[in-house]
This record gives C-alpha cells, sequence and structure tokens, in this order.
C-alpha cells in the first residue's frame, strides 16, 4: 500500500502538501545571498523549489522516487542547477556539508524515534554558526488519522522538539492543531509544532 501523497507526486500541476510554508517564506528573507540549504524529507519540491527560483544552493533528499522525479522534471524545465535532488533514505543519508539551512517538514513521524532523534543531532552538527533549522512535526496531541497509521513510527511528543533545541536561539515556536483536506477527499486532523531555531557559537 502507498500513502496518497504517491499519486499526487505524478502530477505536475500542483504541490500534495500546498504552497511553501509560511515561516520558510520569512525565513528565507534573511539567509545570507548564494546561501547552502538542506531539505530533508522534501516530497515533491515545495519547499526546495521555492529556495531554489530564489537563487540558494539547494539540496533535496527523500525516498520518493516519484516525488524526487517530479523536481528533477522542473529543475529541467526551468533549468535551475542550483538544485540537486536524489532519491535517498534519510535514515541512511550521510551529511557531507555544511548548511545555512536545513529543513524537515512533515518528516520525523515517519521514523523510528531513535532515528529522527540521531537525524536532529545531525542536522544540528551540520549547521554553520548562525544558520538556521526549520522543522515541523506532528505531535501526540491528536491520535494518528486512520489512513496514515500504518506508515506512522515514532510521533514526536508534545513539545519535545522544542527541548531538543535549549542549546540553541529559539526564534519561532508555535504549537497548533489543524484541519486540512487532500485531493480524493482525503480529510486529517493533525496536532503539530513548528520550530525555527538559530546555531549560536558557544
Amino acid at each position: 500500500m502507498k500513502p496518497f501523497w504517491e499519486q499526487d507526486y505524478l502530477a505536475d500541476t500542483h504541490y500534495a502538501f500546498g504552497n511553501p510554508s509560511e515561516e520558510v517564506v520569512e525565513w528565507a528573507k534573511k539567509l545570507p545571498a548564494g546561501a547552502c540549504i538542506l531539505d530533508i524529507g522534501c516530497g515533491d519540491g515545495r519547499h526546495a523549489v521555492y529556495l531554489a527560483q530564489l537563487g540558494f544552493e539547494v539540496e533535496a533528499v527523500d525516498i520518493s522516487e516519484a516525488g524526487i522525479a517530479k523536481i528533477n522534471r522542473y529543475k529541467a524545465l526551468h533549468q535551475l542547477h542550483n538544485l540537486q535532488a536524489v532519491v535517498q533514505d534519510i535514515t541512511t543519508y550521510e551529511f557531507k556539508n555544511f548548511y545555512d539551512c536545513i529543513i524537515s517538514h512533515g518528516l520525523f513521524h515517519f521514523l523510528e524515534r531513535q532515528d529522527w532523534q540521531r537525524i536532529i543531532q545531525e542536522m544540528q552538527y551540520y549547521t554553520k554558526v548562525d544558520g538556521i533549522n526549520m522543522i515541523t512535526v506532528f505531535t501526540d496531541e491528536v491520535a494518528i488519522p486512520e489512513d496514515l497509521a500504518p506508515f506512522v513510527k515514532g510521533i514526536c511528543k508534545e513539545g519535545e522538539i522544542k527541548d531538543l533545541y535549549q542549546q540553541w536561539s529559539i526564534a519561532y515556536y508555535r504549537s497548533y492543531q489543524f484541519e486540512d483536506q487532500h485531493e480524493h477527499n482525503i480529510q486529517h486532523c493533525h496536532a503539530a509544532n513548528k520550530l525555527v531555531a538559530i546555531k549560536r557559537a558557544l
């Protein structure tokens, strides 16, 4: 069984999860020109493509072949040579570069807890001083929708993501619940935490 978004990834007419998130749009304005950005769990590219269009050097990683293929179709069509998108299981991904910004949006609940906790440590290490991590996670405040339950492995606890960034400067944090509707009349209710944190020199 494949998750519903795999079908949406085949369509070039829209992004499966809508436009770039507001915090990505806002904080992109604060990044230095030519900033290096890593988007892990990039899906079909709603953040990666947007940031590449702004002129940043963007690396995008996702386990979905359909999602990465969609990004690369757009890359070829618009000659976005500053965008590199690869199929990769993030649990075996090896960080090689240091980044001005690392994004993880709606990924970690699909991973085992020990995996995403380790990945956060790597994200923090491979972020440059004064660089940014932007993370959105689903939390345990609301039950996982039935159609998503088979894919969810390690849901975050409420407030947990903020605790993991205690040594950083937390520029934005929001705990909230929301309802969304996807293609094919799929409706969900989620609880989420959203975080923007800045790495400071020790």
